[in-house]
């Protein structure tokens, strides 16, 4: 992991405009494993480290993988297999808080619009930024 993130920190020296998903996926991976086996608290961690900078690895893809393990997160919580702690709590806060600033042009799902099509109200919902606000509420919701 550390040879992957010089080799993006020496990329990115040359070409900073340009995104480097390599260590964000290594991540995402390591962290959709541990949430897999129950491990939560490692596994979110691990997706939210992926996720830093948000204004480079916060993509359509990146958070298709990220959201996955939350909402598998959140349904151990309802089920009450897992106790959440307070530093954690915090974190996935601040997680959702970000991924809400950061993800407003960000589209969920990538259609291709036809040219008479009114979509106004659906392009409203598509967005990283929509559905972070939505976990963001059932988690407080959960948490209560």
């Amino acid at each position: 992991m550390r040879k992957i993130e010089r080799a993006e920190d020496l990329q990115s020296n040359t070409n900073p405009a340009k995104r480097f998903y390599h260590l964000c996926i290594v991540n995402l991976v390591i962290g959709t494993l541990y949430c897999s086996k129950g491990n939560y608290e490692f596994g979110i961690s691990r997706i939210i480290k992926a996720m830093e900078p948000f204004n480079k690895k916060l993509g359509t893809d990146t958070w298709f993988y990220a959201k996955r393990c939350f909402v598998s997160f959140y349904e151990a919580l309802s089920k009450h297999m897992i106790v959440l702690k307070d530093s954690l709590y915090k974190e996935c806060l601040e997680f959702l808080d970000q991924c809400e600033i950061h993800g407003r042009d960000i589209p969920v799902i990538i259609t291709t619009m036809k040219p008479f099509e009114n979509s106004s109200s659906s392009n409203d919902k598509n967005s990283v930024s929509y559905e972070a606000r939505l976990l963001k509420g059932l988690f407080i919701r959960l948490n209560d």
